[in-house]
């Protein structure tokens, strides 16, 4: 008789258990589609809390948007421009990623490249941009691309090996 009572109360738990998991997971409503215009969104949680979203969206450099929760976004505007005199950039601003390190923030994105002495239709390079802030403004590491292979290439992404 005690086994079975001991089951009962386990089964009782487990039972209480499995509600209160289902009750949590049906409290989160995100909904799709955000109001922002974006293609190659990029989502960092940095380490104030807030979730900032950047992606290609065609101004010459990125913009963010930050959010508290994931549902309400705010638009914090252009964070880094490019094509300026002083960028080695010169069009076609793709696939930003903010990687937040040692306090800093590092916009990694793809461009074109002013030096294009051949006339290349696409130049696309990896450049990268700083800021203390997740917010920008975001400032090239240096006058010319970070990564040039020699070919054109987008999408660059970062993995950190903390242990080794």
């Amino acid at each position: 008789m005690k086994k079975y009572f001991l089951f009962l109360i386990l089964a009782c738990v487990g039972c209480f258990a499995c509600t209160q998991t289902k009750q949590k997971e049906e409290t989160v409503n995100i909904q799709n589609p955000l109001p922002v215009a974006y293609g190659d969104p990029f989502i960092l949680k940095a380490s104030d809390g807030n979730f900032y979203m950047y992606g290609t969206s065609g101004d010459n450099g990125f913009k963010v948007y930050s959010s508290a929760d994931m549902k309400e976004w705010k638009d914090e505007g252009l964070v880094y421009r490019g094509a300026t005199e002083e960028s080695w950039t010169v069009d076609c601003f793709w696939a930003p990623e903010v990687y937040e390190r040692n306090g800093k923030y590092y916009l990694w994105f793809s461009a074109n490249w002013k030096d294009n002495p051949t006339n290349e239709e696409e130049i696309f390079r990896i450049g990268v941009a700083v800021s203390d802030s997740p917010t920008g403004p975001f400032v090239e590491l240096d006058n010319k691309p970070l990564f040039d292979p020699g070919y054109p290439i987008i999408d660059a992404n970062l993995y950190f090996d903390d242990e080794n």
